[in-house]
């Protein structure tokens, strides 16, 4: 046990259930490239596969017709601001419970339950607001006026979806923090493979099904996240780390404030992004419908080339978090290292790979030669970025974990809104769609090479 923690008597003496030694310190010994790897892997299936099913998801709408596929293209950033709400809460709870196991505290049972209802309720409320203000988003994106009414449609839909995906994304982030990352990707696989088997039913229609069109894509999402939320709570249960057998208030708002003093940085750190991404397609509107769809598909290939990073930086919150609890935060600064090397090798790899194969990529989603174009161009170009791109979101990640998410939002903030709306929207006026790519580029490499040297002075 490390020193500075509770004692095993103290969660007997409150009711709660004790946390087993094997789940309080699984980050904080051993070989930390091992480690990383041990805890990495099943992430990355997991992600890989909710990513891989957005892939077919885009797919599937891109039979309904051009518009559809433009319609979620431009309705991506506000979902993608709900859903960087729940990685901030994930990362601020995943913070919280990772540093509470490290320094062996008592009460991470009902630290976990509080998670959970917080994330309801910011979850509920955002679900609301979306509903109510669905056109006025879409006229803010700068939708054309004929894509206009089937982006608030599909909003008004997805938004209550979003309430499973925000409590079921916090439990697993609780369930990572405590070192089962196992359950994750699997859990996250499963969910994907009931996603994929109801999406063309509900999307296109089968067996007499005529198809609900863009909605189906939102209302597939719903029904295969209930089960994944289920799954969930039984699994926290299991591990002995959520109980809502003591829940009081005054314990909700003192592990609420302790929650949201990293989780909303870490939200906005993630927000500006969606909120960057929102500004460079109304950016790229400016040069036609078509452009802003190829950028949709460019992105969501974008989201698949790099799920190895995003494992890295969900898995670097609770490693950061559970080795600064303990007060080893030398293991945090060589996970840096590693992570480091890694991110700038495998980039140059994804980037020859999406270049030499854009063509046949792009063709798998979309026929129209102008989309093509526009895909083609993106995965072409931003892909040399990917590297230091993987890097900027395992420091974030780091930042958080080591309770320091001012400075995550630092690095996102100067990465999107200082930097990379600025110059893309040079490099658009001078070079066009070219230069707005090659601005998101220059920025991703730039601001990967402060951040990494910014972690590894801090630790």
């Amino acid at each position: 046990m490390p020193d500075g923690g509770g004692t095993a008597a103290a969660p007997e003496a409150e009711g709660l259930p004790l946390v087993p030694d094997a789940l309080r310190t699984p980050m904080i010994e051993g070989s930390v490239a091992v480690q990383l790897v041990r805890l990495t892997l099943p992430v990355a299936w997991g992600i890989l596969a909710l990513l891989s099913y957005r892939l077919a998801e885009a797919w599937l709408v891109g039979k309904l017709g051009s518009g559809a596929l433009a319609a979620i293209s431009f309705a991506f950033p506000v979902t993608m601001v709900v859903l960087s709400l729940s990685i901030g809460l994930g990362a601020g709870a995943s913070s919280v419970i990772a540093r509470a196991l490290g320094a062996g505290e008592a009460g991470v049972p009902r630290l976990v339950a509080d998670a959970l209802l917080l994330t309801l309720a910011m979850g509920a409320l955002c679900a609301v607001a979306g509903m109510v203000w669905a056109d006025g988003l879409a006229r803010l994106l700068g939708a054309p006026v004929d894509l206009a009414p089937s982006i608030a449609l599909y909003l008004r839909v997805w938004f209550p979806s979003a309430i499973l995906i925000l409590v079921a994304s916090v439990g697993l982030s609780a369930a990572r923090a405590a070192g089962d990352a196992a359950f994750q990707g699997a859990a996250m696989v499963a969910s994907s493979l009931l996603n994929l088997a109801i999406a063309p039913v509900a999307i296109l229609g089968a067996f007499g099904h005529p198809g609900l069109g863009l909605i189906g894509a939102p209302v597939s999402n719903a029904l295969a996240w209930v089960p994944l939320l289920g799954a969930t709570l039984w699994r926290l249960r299991r591990l002995r780390i959520l109980s809502f057998d003591q829940l009081r208030w005054g314990e909700f708002y003192a592990s609420s404030r302790r929650i949201l003093a990293v989780g909303l940085p870490a939200a906005a750190t993630n927000t500006v992004i969606p909120v960057s991404a929102g500004i460079i397609t109304k950016l790229l509107a400016g040069f036609g419908a078509h452009v802003v769809a190829g950028f949709g598909l460019g992105t969501r290939v974008e989201s698949v080339a790099m799920v190895a990073f995003f494992a890295l930086s969900a898995v670097m919150n609770p490693f950061a978090g559970q080795n600064a609890g303990a007060g080893r935060p030398a293991r945090v600064r060589e996970a840096m290292r590693v992570t480091a090397w890694f991110c700038g090798l495998s980039g140059l790899i994804l980037a020859a790979g999406l270049f030499l194969w854009r063509a046949w990529i792009a063709t798998c989603f979309s026929t129209d030669p102008a989309v093509l174009g526009a895909a083609e161009l993106y995965l072409a170009l931003v892909p040399l970025s990917y590297g230091p791109a993987g890097v900027i979101a395992v420091a974030n990640a780091a930042f958080n974990g080591l309770n320091r998410p001012m400075a995550a939002l630092a690095v996102s903030v100067s990465r999107t809104l200082l930097v990379n709306v600025p110059v893309a929207w040079l490099g658009g006026w001078l070079f066009g769609v070219e230069g707005v790519f090659l601005g998101i580029c220059f920025t991703n490499m730039v601001v990967g090479v402060a951040s990494f040297v910014w972690v590894y002075r801090t630790t």
